[in-house]
């Protein structure tokens, strides 16, 4: 029964960071001001403004749930199904693992150190200040872009320990108990779900997104694919605590990206302004235009004020 509960939980959080990192056209009847104005860069010098954009992320995934639409079952179907067999498989996996293997769980727990939060945090950490030595600043946006999802990812793994107080596979009878000692224990040490899985693939994303070439990402996910079954087979997670970490770093990484990257935010976006000449008795709007690409600024800067007057005369 704490199984399902759990489940039930998840998919009701999981279901709006999906929704929320699809894209999305904006208008707004603000001020041509407001069309044109940069959002603050989170980085060195802007520490409160990161601080800013982790709680405005934190907000909107913890209260993913209000937002749920019918829409959502194409993630929520094979979210539940994926997860549900996870926890069906869960205890003969690690019978498979065994004990016996000292040498392959003793690698894959070295593996598995390099997708730790804080490893991860200080590999996006390092693409930042590469970004920066090489004045390249689509560098240190990733960087930056990086470590908010790796903080993102940890916090909400974090959450999601406390509220779920899983056992490791080498703690108790092993068998995973959710609550073994009822509510009087609460622990980040938690199993349920892997920090190292949600810290990994969130990052991998994040460089994904900003640099989509095949390549890079057959690298990123390769690197955060590895860093997940290193968990199962170090015996430190069940499957199924690595395939909840996986799918939400996968979808805070992403939820990241479409929110703060300056690439995504200028993408095909547009802001409505109503006109009213009152003197001339015209009624109208205003399209401004904002888009990705520089080319197709060139081609629009004719058009970016663009009015269209209706005479009522």
């Amino acid at each position: 029964m704490r199984k399902v509960t759990a489940i039930a939980g998840l998919l009701l959080l999981c279901t709006q960071v999906f929704a929320q990192d699809q894209p999305e056209h904006t208008t707004s009847a603000a001020s041509p001001h407001s069309a044109s104005s940069q959002h603050e860069r989170c980085g060195l010098k802007k520490l409160d403004q990161c601080l800013k954009d982790l709680a405005h992320d934190q907000a909107g995934i913890w209260t993913s749930p209000l937002r749920v639409n019918s829409h959502d079952t194409v993630w929520l179907i094979p979210f539940a199904g994926s997860t549900s067999a996870a926890f069906a498989y869960d205890q003969d996996a690690l019978r498979q693992v065994g004990t016996a293997n000292k040498g392959l769980i003793d690698k894959s727990e070295t593996v598995s150190e390099f997708g730790s939060p804080y490893a991860t945090f200080g590999e996006a950490g390092a693409l930042y200040l590469l970004g920066a030595l090489k004045h390249n600043d689509h560098l240190r946006e990733t960087g930056v872009l990086g470590a908010e999802a790796v903080a993102d990812a940890s916090l909400v793994a974090g959450g999601l320990k406390l509220a779920t107080n899983r056992e490791r596979p080498n703690e108790g009878i092993g068998t995973g108990r959710f609550w073994p000692h009822g509510t009087r224990d609460y622990s980040l040490d938690s199993s349920f779900p892997s920090g190292h899985a949600a810290a990994s693939w969130a990052l991998a994303r994040v460089i994904a997104a900003e640099y989509p070439g095949w390549l890079t990402k057959l690298g990123v996910y390769g690197f955060a694919t590895a860093i997940s079954a290193s968990r199962i087979t170090a015996r430190q997670h069940f499957p199924s605590d690595v395939v909840v970490g996986s799918t939400f770093g996968y979808l805070i990484g992403g939820y990241v990206v479409r929110h703060h990257s300056s690439a995504h935010q200028d993408e095909s976006s547009y802001t409505l302004l109503p006109i009213f000449d009152r003197s001339q008795h015209a009624y109208g709007v205003t399209v401004a235009f904002t888009p990705r690409s520089e080319q197709i600024q060139e081609t629009v800067h004719g058009l970016r004020r663009l009015s269209l007057l209706f005479d009522r005369k």
